[in-house]
């Protein structure tokens, strides 16, 4: 009987215990798992829009550094090149090799590129929400579509200091009204530079400041300022000197130096000065990049 009683007594016990673990894993079950807003793919699929993900948020494989300056990185996937973002990238980048990136798609300002957010390794993250860099400059990049691949070529490194060479160069190279548009021409420059401005006062040449600096284009006797070139420009044409690429694209003479005395005398280090002339577009590997702002 008392074995009996004993057992009639625990049942409800028993139930309650059982309906209780029941409760807690339908409640488990009920939960949201948490899930990785990151979505894995390779640079090429998420660049092209062939993936999607809610924020724009992707993981890729660290990729290959093409070149890396500031906060800007040029990263590489076979013929694809695109543009990732960091704070203090230069020299941050070396350390990214075998970890996995988490990174935003982003819009503004153009091109086209990715954010750094997040490195992961062995399915551990190290770092998370890194914060993009504040002002950060990007190359505009052209589509064939946008420019003039029929502007005519002409031999713009071979332009003379003599009289008669620069009147020459006028006829070619000006335009024929003050008021027209400047004209294109294709070309290619084998030597150009960052320079203290060749026309600095001796005490100031001898301490330059970054205002005192110019890019120009150098030829065999003579030499040029390139001139309104953008920040994003100014950008990818370091790009070329570190890679020693000739800089080919369309050019604009935008002025010639009609003092004869003032061509005359040799500027050591540079040559001949001629004028200015500006970038219109300049190529760098697959694509077209804007070299000043359009008229």
């Amino acid at each position: 009987m008392f074995g009996v009683a004993s057992l009639r007594r625990w049942v409800p016990v028993l139930l309650l215990g059982l309906l209780a673990v029941a409760f807690l894993g339908m409640s488990g079950c009920g939960k949201d798992e948490e899930v990785d807003p990151y979505v894995y793919d390779s640079l090429r699929r998420i660049t092209r829009g062939d993936t999607l993900s809610v924020g724009f948020l992707f993981e890729i494989d660290a990729p290959e550094f093409e070149y890396v300056r500031g906060n800007v990185a040029i990263i590489r996937d076979g013929n694809l090149l695109e543009f990732l973002v960091a704070e203090d990238m230069e020299n941050k980048y070396t350390s990214l090799s075998g970890a996995l990136l988490g990174v935003r798609k982003a819009f503004t300002p153009q091109p086209s590129h990715l954010v750094l957010q997040r490195i992961k390794r062995g399915g551990v993250v190290q770092a998370d929400s890194l914060p993009a860099p504040q002002g950060y400059t990007l190359p505009r990049l052209l589509r064939a579509g946008a420019i003039d691949l029929e502007t005519p070529g002409a031999p713009l490194p071979e332009i003379g200091w003599s009289r008669r060479a620069i009147d020459e160069a006028r006829t070619t190279f000006l335009p024929e009204n003050e008021d027209d548009p400047l004209r294109p021409v294709q070309t290619g420059i084998e030597r150009f530079a960052y320079l203290p401005r060749y026309d600095l006062a001796d005490s100031v040449k001898a301490n330059p400041s970054p205002e005192d600096f110019a890019w120009y284009a150098l030829f065999e006797e003579t030499f040029m300022e390139i001139v309104d070139v953008t920040p994003g420009a100014d950008w990818m044409l370091n790009v070329l000197i570190e890679k020693d690429l000739p800089l080919v694209g369309s050019f604009s003479v935008v002025s010639l130096e009609d003092q004869f005395t003032a061509r005359r005398d040799v500027q050591e280090g540079y040559g001949h000065w001629l004028g200015t002339l500006k970038i219109n577009w300049f190529k760098y590997a697959n694509t077209f990049v804007e070299g000043s702002e359009p008229e």
